[in-house]
């Protein structure tokens, strides 16, 4: 037997590879896709965890903060808000977010507050709060977490 007819060619070696190739592209996909969807999930509890510590926080507060906070924003007696909620009224979620926003710079937290209308006239014995956790995700759109709650004075 020829040595010759038995060596392989370039054609077959790069045929062999071009083959070897298109079977693993679908393959590094796949893990690619599950690395993406576990960050995202990551990044939901994350948002969830934050939106209720800064909850916690909201409902721990004394009363006198929302009418304080009013009074420095400039705010008429009559008027409900909505007020922006800064974070001088969640300073231990503050800390939380500052530390995820290290390793992911797209999350942040945004949120306001206001009185709760009631008859037309402002009731100032309840505080309606409502808290947006956004950060945005590969090959879509930006995804947005939100809670809304009730405070009512004691």
């Amino acid at each position: 037997m020829n040595c010759r007819n038995r060596a392989l060619t370039l054609v077959e070696i790069s045929l062999a590879l071009t083959i070897l190739i298109l079977a693993i592209i679908p393959l590094l996909r796949f893990t690619s896709d599950d690395a993406v969807t576990a960050i995202e999930t990551e990044k939901i509890q994350i948002a969830e965890r934050i939106l209720e510590s800064i909850k916690s926080e909201l409902m721990a507060l004394p009363f006198k903060r929302f009418y304080e906070r009013s009074e420095i924003d400039g705010a008429d007696k009559n008027l409900a808000g909505p007020f922006e909620l800064s974070d001088g009224f969640y300073p231990i979620s503050l800390g939380k977010v500052l530390e995820i926003q290290q390793k992911y710079k797209d999350f942040k937290v945004e949120g306001t507050w206001s009185y709760i209308m009631r008859d037309g006239k402002v009731d100032k014995t309840m505080v309606q709060a409502d808290i947006v956790c956004s950060f945005s995700r590969a090959r879509a759109d930006e995804i947005k977490r939100n809670k809304s709650f009730l405070i009512v004075k004691p």
